[in-house]
């Protein structure tokens, strides 16, 4: 039974920096055989959303995206892991914080 993808709403910022972080380590997890489909699904879906976003005729907020359930789940991972990362480290605190809002919509 295939499951139904995950719609989730959040800042234009955020988004931007989810596509950043994930286009940061693509190269390294496509490497990595076993993760090769989750991560060619994941970079497609992230690209709809960046397309989706150029279409718009004026700046938006908010984009919404279909997150299939086994991208969601891989850049919920990544998430944490950057999180974790950046624990006790003298960030700026927007960027955890967007990566923080996108932690919480994927259900993170």
């Amino acid at each position: 039974m295939a499951t139904q993808p995950n719609q989730i709403t959040i800042s234009t910022q955020a988004f931007l920096i989810l596509c950043r972080l994930f286009d940061g380590c693509y190269d390294d997890l496509k490497k990595q055989e076993e993760l090769s489909a989750v991560v060619e699904s994941t970079a497609q879906t992230l690209l709809d959303g960046v397309t989706a976003l150029k279409q718009q005729e004026a700046p938006v907020k908010e984009i919404t995206l279909s997150i299939p359930f086994e991208a969601g789940f891989f850049l919920r991972k990544l998430l944490r892991e950057m999180l974790a990362r950046l624990e006790g480290q003298d960030t700026d605190g927007k960027n955890r914080r967007w990566l923080e809002e996108c932690l919480v919509a994927l259900g993170g």
